[in-house]
């Protein structure tokens, strides 16, 4: 089975069961962090795709939780924890 889900559903019970867990952790004052890496030649199969579809409308059903692209975390983190002097590489 490429990439260990035999259908859509299966990908999308992983992702909503991993979600729950993280997402009863942070009620419970412990925030957490659920990552998704997404390559185009197992994520992009119409499954999955549809998976995908699914778990993001059930994420939008709950409240705190947010969205981000990679490029939204590293403008959260520049704006609200800013380097301090200049850091520069030795290559």
């Amino acid at each position: 089975v490429p990439g260990g889900f035999p259908d859509g559903d299966a990908f999308f019970t992983y992702l909503r069961d991993t979600f729950d867990v993280l997402y009863r952790d942070g009620q419970e004052g412990r925030p957490r962090m659920m990552s998704l890496g997404l390559h185009g030649r197992l994520a992009g199969r119409p499954g999955r795709t549809a998976a995908l579809e699914r778990f993001l409308d059930y994420v939008g059903t709950h409240s705190d939780v947010w969205v981000a692209t990679r490029a939204d975390i590293a403008r959260h983190w520049r704006t609200n924890f800013p380097a301090h002097g200049v850091l520069r590489s030795k290559w």
